[in-house]
């Protein structure tokens, strides 16, 4: 299967897509704290939105929160996300499926396998197993322990869900750093440094998931965040640091679709480098 990875094209409307995301956000989430424009008597003024509710204004219904046809449960977001997932595996089964008689070092092998397998698990869990579509009750077990009653693993413990969130973190924004290291444990192989990092293009995904991802950790590791202090006309600390951490948006589902968005590039890069070199 050969498919071009036009990196430079799609990596423009995938900062756009974000910058639409940041706009949308911001104003679903502060729109109630918007002044908004009140026509009365054909005089134009600039009202808080409180006294603005019995008049024609120019933002109606002011909101918080997030936009459910985006961040919610097969909304847009998710949706990108598991169309990044599927054909990440579509490709890596084209990969395992052409090379797998040619390659003859071990451990390439056994890390697509694993690669391959884990791609898996990242989809099937991020759609509870086909739950989200087919819209079906959740066994006794999942309804008793897992957070959400969905039919997934996630959700049931840290342990399969903060571990290896962390794990992707790690492998998606700091593989650019780690790969400078493998002489320093003597590991000189090409193979291995095309493995975790097959183009220099794969950075700025890394720096994009760097950015989004700090902001918030600072402020959760040092607990300086205020957290919910209620919803006012006025700005208080709490919409700043929302503002500063990027909270306005659900930032959790954001980098997840960062995640997915490295793995379908990483995948295409890697597809590209291999065939390269057996072909």
């Amino acid at each position: 299967m050969i498919i071009k990875n036009n990196f430079n094209l799609h990596f423009k409307l995938f900062i756009l897509f974000t910058i639409f995301l940041l706009i949308e956000g911001f104003h679903h989430y502060f729109s109630y704290k918007l002044v908004y424009l009140c026509f009365d008597n054909l005089e134009l003024t600039m009202k808080l939105s409180s006294e603005c509710l019995s008049k024609n204004y120019l933002f109606k219904n002011p909101t918080t929160g997030f936009e459910k046809i985006i961040w919610a449960e097969n909304g847009i977001v998710e949706i990108l996300q598991i169309i990044l997932l599927l054909f990440s595996i579509i490709f890596w089964f084209f990969i395992i499926k052409k090379n797998i008689k040619i390659l003859k070092i071990n451990f390439l092998i056994i890390f697509m396998f694993l690669y391959f397998l884990g791609i898996i698990y990242f989809f099937l869990e991020e759609i509870s197993y086909g739950q989200h579509f087919f819209k079906w009750i959740s066994s006794e077990f999942f309804i008793l322990y897992n957070d959400q009653k969905e039919t997934n693993i996630h959700n049931i413990s840290n342990l399969f869900n903060e571990f290896p969130r962390s794990m992707l973190t790690l492998w998606c924004s700091l593989s650019f750093i780690f790969v400078r290291f493998l002489p320093y444990f003597k590991i000189k192989d090409e193979f291995y440094s095309m493995i975790i990092y097959p183009s220099k293009k794969l950075k700025y995904i890394s720096v994009l998931l760097i950015i989004f991802f700090i902001p918030n950790f600072v402020a959760d590791k040092f607990g300086i965040h205020p957290g919910f202090t209620g919803h006012t006309v006025a700005i208080n600390m709490t919409d700043i640091f929302d503002f500063l951490t990027f909270n306005f948006i659900r930032l959790s589902e954001y980098q997840e679709l960062i995640f997915t968005y490295y793995i379908f590039n990483h995948t295409l890069f890697f597809k590209k480098y291999i065939y390269s070199k057996i072909n």
